[in-house]
């Protein structure tokens, strides 16, 4: 399942959404929380900080590359690391004024972090070796992860940002970063002996607005019916319907995000042919209608 982090609202002053990128910056004394919102499509765009970065995308995406060569797109529901100094580059093929690119940066200065790593391993060194991994530098979130994220992007953005409770709530933070990363690694090696499973989720997310149902499934993955809801309820925890649902509806929440977006297109688009089926379902997932979704969080 995709864990996103909750939507913020366009935070560029509306006369200066013109340029590649504008920062704002929030500081909570030994670390500061910054939000990148890109207006134009640009390529190779380089990025590298004075310390070290933990990125979840929030709305829209761009595609990195970096220095071993390997190429992705960091989308919502992703985690992204960079140590002190490494650089990297990325595209923003679809960032426009109506669709911006949207992504909260933590930044830590290296003795920061250290502190922070030291403190876990002096207090509770029973857990484990508290370390980032940097070889796992792009990672799904977690539904703890994404809390901790939330709560610390919330104290943040306060006008007087509470300094001691955002420094608990960074450690906590750190905390849910390794035990995501430990996740996504567990994650990979079972996806991995599972290749049925791989090739049927990637038929779904390039076929989200075509019909999917079990017997399209059950062809893709040259396998069963008893065998393809083994597969998803076991290691998505969920049956082949309800992770298609879920596919959709997450689709449906970033076209919406888009300022040139319209309702019935979104539904056509998800694979939905009735419109109130669509605006019921995206209103149970969501908690609100497409219409109000719109309101809230569109440009």
């Amino acid at each position: 399942m995709n864990h996103l982090i909750d939507l913020l609202s366009i935070q560029t002053p509306e006369h200066l959404r013109t340029g590649h990128e504008y920062q704002t910056r929030f500081d909570c004394g030994s670390f500061e929380v910054n939000v990148f919102e890109t207006f134009q499509s640009s390529t190779k765009v380089r990025i590298s900080y004075a310390g070290l970065s933990i990125s979840s995308m929030i709305r829209g995406y761009k595609t990195v590359f970096n220095k071993q060569g390997n190429t992705f797109k960091f989308l919502p529901g992703t985690s992204l690391i960079l140590p002190e100094g490494e650089t990297i580059y990325a595209d923003f093929p679809e960032a426009d004024p109506n669709n911006p690119v949207q992504c909260a940066t933590i930044l830590i200065p290296k003795e920061s972090m250290e502190q922070q790593l030291d403190y876990l391993n002096e207090h509770y060194p029973e857990q484990r070796k508290w370390a980032l991994d940097y070889d796992n530098f792009h990672f799904n979130n977690n539904s703890a992860l994404v809390r901790a994220f939330n709560e610390l992007l919330q104290v943040a953005i306060q006008e007087e940002p509470n300094i001691p409770l955002a420094d608990l709530l960074l450690k906590s933070f750190l905390i849910r970063l390794i035990d995501a990363q430990i996740q996504h690694v567990q994650e990979n090696k079972t996806l991995q002996m599972n290749s049925q499973l791989l090739v049927i989720k990637k038929y779904i997310r390039e076929n989200i607005g075509q019909t999917l149902n079990t017997e399209v499934l059950m062809r893709i993955g040259n396998c069963s019916k008893s065998t393809l809801h083994r597969l998803f309820e076991t290691y998505c925890g969920k049956t082949p319907g309800s992770y298609i649902l879920q596919e959709r509806m997450l689709n449906a929440r970033n076209l919406l995000l888009r300022a040139d977006s319209n309702v019935s297109d979104v539904a056509y688009k998800t694979g939905f042919s009735s419109l109130s089926y669509f605006v019921k379902q995206f209103k149970a997932f969501h908690n609100c209608t497409p219409g109000d979704f719109v309101r809230k969080f569109g440009k």
